[in-house]
């Protein structure tokens, strides 16, 4: 019944929004970047923010007014780090695409309940998933899709069993378990699994540049994939006005990654403090995360591998913090969850306050993160959002609490977000 209330008050909204205009009133406002609330209402119309005003706003007829009882309103949430399609419970990568695809919608559909407006893929989504919630046929957060994890031979991407012979050797077909993975070796089939990403729709390419926790045959500590094979990726990338993310965790997997082009990070944890500043001075970001690194020890199938690799990144993790904290390194938000992992999303939250205070994590998750999606240039077709500034795209969730004092009020969202708004769109009220 409960939803069904919902459900009807939501078609009134739209019913009554006649061209599209939502006028909301007496709000706090954290604009994204300010840490200081300002008083105010937010006039949005088709979609963008038209005005935001410390003065009542009179609005056109038949806008929808809604009262924000002096709750917060912030920007619409950003992940940088997620994989949509890598959520069918346990350690089943080899599920036919029709399941990895219902369990994707159902996570992008969490995403959007949990406040989350827009995210970054990083691998393993089809593009084309991310056209469809635009075209409003699966709801969900606006998704920037990497496309298939670009990968070496005995790389992080490379998932076969340790008996399955390699297809690149044999003529085969490169791409692993229903696309989300493409096996390549050299420069011109980095080149080519590169640009048909980017013909299929991704907005920057993401490629594996060392060695990781859940893959069973390469060490930490190996280096993939050449320089010459990574300029490749990057060449491009940058062909199309866009970037090269890279899954890297040691200072030698880092410094060849930032010294053939890539831009960001993905992890990073056990670089050292000369690597950090490295980063910093080539305006490099890392993305990095803190809870699954908590709780992949609780995977149903992590074998002993995952886990001895597991213990050896976790050690770096404070380390890490400090650094980016040291050198002021761009970060955002990114939480890295799969198989099944989701329902534990907001929880990133309140982890991170270990080290940063809930304003500085706030800023995190929409304003800088949305700087880091900016970097894939015109291939952003959506425009500009995560901040609370007028021409910009209305994310907007309104917050009930005292979220710059206390981040926990966002791990319950279905109690605490009392509006959600996508794109100027209501996606969840209770106003």
């Amino acid at each position: 019944m409960k939803k069904l209330i919902q459900i009807a008050g939501l078609l009134a909204l739209a019913m009554n929004a006649g061209a599209n205009d939502v006028l909301i009133e007496n709000v706090r406002i954290f604009n994204g970047v300010d840490t200081r609330l300002t008083s105010g209402h937010v006039l949005v119309q088709d979609g963008i923010i038209a005005e935001v005003s410390s003065e009542p706003i009179e609005a056109r007829e038949n806008t929808t007014v809604l009262d924000g009882g002096n709750r917060v309103l912030s920007p619409g949430f950003i992940d940088l780090h997620v994989h949509l399609a890598a959520h069918v419970p346990g350690q089943h990568f080899d599920a036919y695409s029709t399941l990895q695809n219902v369990y994707a919608a159902k996570v992008a559909q969490h995403y959007l309940d949990s406040g989350f407006t827009s995210v970054r893929d990083a691998g393993g989504t089809h593009p084309h998933f991310g056209r469809a919630i635009d075209s409003g046929d699966i709801p969900g957060p606006r998704v920037f899709p990497s496309g298939a994890y670009i990968s070496q031979t005995a790389g992080h991407g490379d998932w076969r069993n340790s008996t399955d012979g390699n297809p690149t050797l044999t003529g085969g077909n490169p791409y692993l378990y229903d696309g989300t993975s493409v096996l390549v070796d050299g420069v011109d089939r980095h080149l080519a699994a590169a640009r048909e990403n980017l013909r299929f729709g991704a907005t920057q390419i993401k490629i594996m540049g060392g060695g990781g926790v859940m893959s069973e045959f390469d060490p930490i500590h190996s280096l993939q994939p050449s320089p010459a094979e990574i300029r490749a990726a990057v060449q491009a990338a940058g062909d199309f006005g866009t970037y090269v993310l890279a899954h890297a965790y040691t200072s030698e997997a880092v410094r060849r990654l930032v010294e053939n082009g890539v831009r960001c990070i993905e992890h990073g944890l056990l670089i050292d403090d000369a690597t950090a500043k490295f980063v910093k001075d080539n305006d490099v970001v890392i993305s990095t995360q803190l809870l699954v690194y908590r709780e992949l020890q609780n995977l149903p199938g992590v074998s002993a591998t995952n886990l001895d690799k597991l213990a050896v990144v976790l050690e770096g993790q404070e380390n890490l913090i400090r650094l980016i904290k040291k050198y002021d390194i761009t970060t955002g938000f990114s939480t890295d969850l799969i198989s099944g992992m989701y329902p534990l999303l907001t929880r990133e939250f309140t982890e991170r306050a270990e080290y940063w205070t809930p304003a500085e994590i706030l800023v995190q998750a929409t304003s800088e993160s949305a700087r880091v999606i900016r970097m894939a240039g015109k291939l952003n077709r959506h425009g500009n959002f995560g901040e609370i500034r007028e021409g910009w795209l209305a994310d907007l969730v309104l917050i009930d609490g005292e979220p710059l004092e206390d981040i926990s009020v966002l791990t319950d969202p279905d109690m605490n977000l009392a509006l959600i708004m996508k794109g100027g769109e209501i996606v969840k009220s209770r106003l």
